[in-house]
């Protein structure tokens, strides 16, 4: 065993201090990602009223920039992890999302915050398949899903940060001085990354994780064929009809949910309701909270009961009841003190998404593992930038020309209508989750 260290138990305990530093470390920074990705809903009448946009599309697409270049970072992001290592990526990507963040706080019109926001996630977009490749070399395969969880748990916490909290700070002290902060934490993770990150145990004197583990299991077949391709195996995940019905059931599922939670929740909330913006705000937070406990333990349901289908339906019913009985509540409104159990209810809903990778995952050969996922991951986040522009412009077809302060007021119709084309974008995801093959959590024979 090559190793600078003494003996095989000094190596063994550097190994387990230092790849939680590592992870921690990365995970920390992709806290990012979720803040940005639900951030502008806290601010969206700051934003209409300094900027002068008189659309709800146009707010719409300033949110839905994060999804649709998200979606199609996924494939370059591994590439790039591959070839250059996550530390590297991950440093660069945090100071590009810092400099993203400064050009959205210091714009002065609406391509400036466009500008801004793309920036913005050309960094952040690249971090969590990073993290991903730091997990699979620094932890064994049967922690792999343990850790995997985490991330979702971690993430969301950037979600949380990105409501309450957030306006707490806008309230206080103006927006674009919130947004400084975050571009200062961006920066710092950078040089924290590039300070303690290292992207294999080899890279400091240790030996690889399948030396460090005794009881580490081989692989049952190899992560993909000598003879496949990248380009057979997206052929190969692409033509498999079995692969699309979890794609659409995340990609609807998730445009909804972010739809209400990232843009257009809080805004219905302070308008309709007449909630502060922090009151408004903690209905997101419900929702997040909802999701962060959900989704780890629906993933622990489904492993011991070797079910996919069935998980992924019940949380799709969940998320449709739950909307329908917030937009017909009896031709009027549900009470205020319902809201809390609704939103958590949506988290709730929308946590049948971490179940669509393994579904498309165990219809697909062993070896095109890597690009099923890489497909499912980019389903939801183009279902979101579909979504929240979507939404937008069913508000501004029914607004009847209420401003106050700035801001665009849209009656109570134009959000039913809004959310009743969510209930219906919903259905269309739970006759895709009816429609996934169960595989009782087995790969297909090869």
């Amino acid at each position: 065993m090559g190793s600078a260290y003494s003996n095989r138990a000094q190596a063994i305990a550097v190994w387990h201090k230092r790849r939680l530093l590592i992870w921690g470390v990365t995970a920390a920074a992709f806290i990012t990602g979720y803040f940005h990705r639900t951030v502008i809903g806290v601010v969206s009448d700051n934003l209409m009223r300094d900027f002068a946009i008189e659309r709800a599309t146009d707010l719409g697409l300033l949110a839905s920039i994060y999804f649709w270049t998200y979606a199609v970072l996924q494939l370059p992001a591994g590439i790039m992890a591959d070839r250059f290592g996550p530390r590297r990526v991950v440093s660069l990507s945090l100071l590009i999302s810092a400099i993203g963040t400064l050009i959205f706080t210091f714009a002065g019109t609406l391509t400036g915050l466009y500008a801004g926001r793309l920036v913005t996630t050309l960094g952040i977009g690249v971090i969590y398949v990073c993290l991903i490749k730091l997990q699979a070399d620094w932890f064994c395969l049967r922690e792999f899903a343990t850790m995997s969880g985490l991330i979702v748990l971690i993430g969301n916490s950037g979600s949380l940060l990105a409501a309450t909290p957030m306006a707490f700070i806008v309230d206080s002290w103006g927006w674009r001085n919130a947004f400084h902060l975050i571009a200062a934490y961006s920066l710092v993770m950078a040089v924290a990354c590039w300070m303690l990150v290292r992207d294999r145990p080899e890279d400091i004197g240790l030996p690889s994780v399948a030396e460090l583990e005794t009881n580490l299991p081989p692989p049952p077949v190899p992560a993909r064929k000598p003879t496949a391709s990248i380009r057979s195996c997206i052929r190969i995940v692409c033509r498999n009809k079995k692969t699309w019905p979890p794609v659409v059931a995340g990609a609807t599922v998730y445009g909804v949910y972010m739809a209400i939670s990232g843009v257009w929740g809080i805004p219905y909330f302070m308008q309709v309701y007449g909630l502060s913006r922090v009151d408004a705000s903690q209905m997101v937070f419900i929702m997040v909270i909802g999701n962060m406990i959900t989704a780890p333990l629906l993933g622990v349901i489904s492993d011991r009961l070797r079910l996919r289908r069935g998980p992924f339906l019940a949380a799709t019913v969940i998320f449709l009841s739950s909307l329908l009985l917030l937009t017909l509540w009896n031709g009027s409104k549900p009470p205020v003190i319902l809201l809390y159990p609704l939103c958590l209810l949506f988290g709730v809903g929308v946590s049948g998404l971490s179940l669509s990778v393994a579904c498309v995952k165990e219809v697909n050969p062993p070896y095109a593992t890597g690009i099923a996922a890489g497909i499912t991951n980019s389903g939801p986040f183009l279902g979101a930038a579909f979504m929240q522009p979507a939404v937008g412009w069913i508000l501004d077809h029914y607004w009847e020309g209420s401003i106050v302060h700035g801001v665009k007021v849209y009656p109570q119709i134009a959000y039913t209508n809004a959310f009743l084309f969510c209930c219906g974008v919903l259905l269309i995801s739970l006759l895709a989750a009816w429609s996934v093959q169960e595989t009782h959590c087995r790969m297909p024979q090869q």
